[in-house]
């Protein structure tokens, strides 16, 4: 999948470093580092913005963020419910996406699976036809579910009509990482659906780097503060890809 320079699923995965400043002074900051890094994709955690309520305050951040790279965009507003720093309504959701995504300046957005089976499949078509790609991601931070329930909620996402599938876990031994190492393989049975795993903290790590061998397609580095447990900062993360990256 080609999203601007970058085509999403060959090669090594791709580094996706998150923006989780609070204002815009941190979050440009934070673009200018990203912008010089590694990354291939830089993602706005939208939901750690203090002004996020306001929606000219988003717009006027994001076309900031346009000037300034020439990077992939993904827009995340990351629920409460799935690790995030802030609740939204399902309204108040629908309404920011689909604004950002009529304004044409992000390539990609992550919608997540609950989010998007509540709102239903109109939702995901109006940002389709916006010419946004759909990451539709689902997080466990309790634990790693049973392989067919990861393997149903990738077939729901597909359904849906997302571009790229994400899932993020949290292990509680070995079991879980391999199991989780596994799922890009087991769905590609059904569907072809690019996916992104990744199983958190400490124990996961070895999933954030081995994305090429088990077909993930992206993978997250951090720039200082992480966005979630295991992230692997993105300079060592560039570094390590490339010593794995396996030659024809």
């Amino acid at each position: 999948m080609q999203v601007r320079n970058v085509e999403i699923g060959a090669g090594r995965p791709k580094i996706c470093v998150p923006l989780v400043g609070s204002t815009k002074k941190e979050i440009i900051e934070q673009c200018m580092k990203a912008d010089d890094s590694a990354a291939d994709i830089i993602e706005w955690r939208v939901d750690y913005f203090s002004e996020v309520a306001t929606l000219e305050k988003v717009y006027d951040v994001l076309e900031v963020l346009r000037e300034m790279t020439d990077k992939v965009l993904l827009f995340t507003f990351r629920t409460k419910e799935e690790g995030g720093e802030r609740a939204i309504s399902l309204t108040n959701y629908q309404e920011l996406y689909t604004n950002i995504a009529r304004l044409g300046q992000v390539d990609l957005m992550d919608v997540e699976l609950s989010i998007a089976q509540f709102l239903g499949r109109e939702f995901i078509r109006d940002l389709k036809n916006a010419a946004v790609k759909v990451v539709m991601s689902s997080h466990d931070f309790d634990k790693t579910p049973a392989d067919g329930e990861l393997v149903y909620r990738v077939n729901v996402m597909n359904q849906f009509g997302a571009d790229i599938g994400k899932l993020a876990v949290m292990p509680h031994n070995l079991q879980d990482v391999l199991r989780i190492m596994g799922i890009p393989q087991k769905v590609q049975v059904f569907n072809q659906l690019p996916l992104a795993v990744m199983s958190m903290g400490d124990l996961g790590k070895v999933t954030r780097v081995s994305g090429e061998i088990i077909d993930s397609v992206f993978t997250f580095g951090s720039l200082g503060q992480a966005s979630a447990p295991g992230q692997i900062p993105v300079e060592q993360l560039d570094i390590i890809l490339d010593a794995l990256h396996v030659t024809e």
